[in-house]
């Protein structure tokens, strides 16, 4: 479809949901980003609210190509791919936002821009496999140990690790289509089954991941419903009998204060206090 049904436009208007947005960094590697505001402006347009400011939004702007998915509480969701247009910081659409509950009644800051994406095309409302998803992941779980690599490599921290390989996390991909832009699918069976991998099946979503090949640059997103997650990234590799696995080479921390990447681990340097200040006066400088 290219346009949003009234219906599901009541589904979308509200930040009470899970909305991801894949996308690419400045070196051209999936990024993904959890954006629960996201929600239609009008059948053809998207927009969302900047809650808290981040590298996602320069990304966008940098390559404006998108994938998103949408998944209510009923657990029914919607997958497609929009183009980046702009932002505003005032009008109808920033006061609609910030006179939702949410943000009218942070306690910190509410929406300070609002941005806008035309939309290329969205699936029909879907609703999770669970029966499907559930005998993946017994699955998963009972071969998961061939596929772990060299078990003395440490790429996840223990707690990632752990988080990942709990069946009743979210855990979602994202690549490049044929097409080269970003596709999300739900991939709730995988689990992590060492420190650096994520083993997973192309089912119950085989159809979704038909373009999903071997060796293609992967992202991992991994959530739970107390809104803890981490993103990994990495390169998918196909197996046998439908399995599959991500070997991570690197672990992003997309949760606030501080956003970034935890592996690779970047050096620690001392700083030097004995040096004399760059500047001349170090009163001033201080100033």
């Amino acid at each position: 479809m290219k346009k949003v049904s009234e219906k599901d436009a009541a589904v979308f208007d509200t930040p009470y949901k899970i909305a991801l947005i894949a996308m690419t960094d400045e070196e051209k590697d999936l990024h993904i980003a959890l954006i629960s505001s996201l929600m239609n402006k009008a059948e053809e347009r998207m927009m969302f609210g900047e809650f808290i400011h981040g590298s996602s939004k320069a990304y966008m702007k940098q390559a404006p190509g998108l994938g998103f998915l949408i998944m209510s509480t009923k657990k029914e969701f919607w997958t497609g791919t929009m183009r980046y247009t702009g932002s505003v910081t005032e009008g109808e659409d920033y006061v609609h936002f910030n006179e939702m509950p949410l943000f009218r009644f942070n306690t910190y800051f509410g929406v300070s821009r609002v941005h806008y994406a035309d939309l290329i095309d969205i699936s029909e409302r879907k609703v999770l496999d669970m029966p499907g998803v559930i005998a993946n992941a017994v699955r998963v779980m009972l071969v998961k140990g061939r596929y772990a690599g060299d078990r003395n490599k440490r790429v996840l921290r223990p707690w990632a690790q752990q988080f990942l390989s709990i069946t009743d996390n979210l855990l979602f991909i994202a690549y490049l289509d044929n097409n080269g832009v970003p596709k999300l699918v739900p991939i709730i069976q995988a689990q992590a089954a060492s420190s650096s991998r994520i083993v997973l099946t192309k089912a119950p979503y085989r159809e979704a991941l038909a373009d999903l090949t071997d060796g293609k640059r992967v992202a991992v997103y991994g959530m739970s419903l107390d809104m803890e997650a981490v993103l990994v990234k990495g390169f998918y590799h196909e197996v046998s009998g439908g399995i599959g696995f991500v070997e991570i080479d690197k672990v992003y921390n997309p949760l606030p204060p501080k956003a970034g990447y935890i592996y690779p681990e970047k050096k620690q340097e001392a700083v030097d206090f004995s040096q004399e200040p760059l500047c001349a006066n170090a009163q001033t400088a201080e100033r």
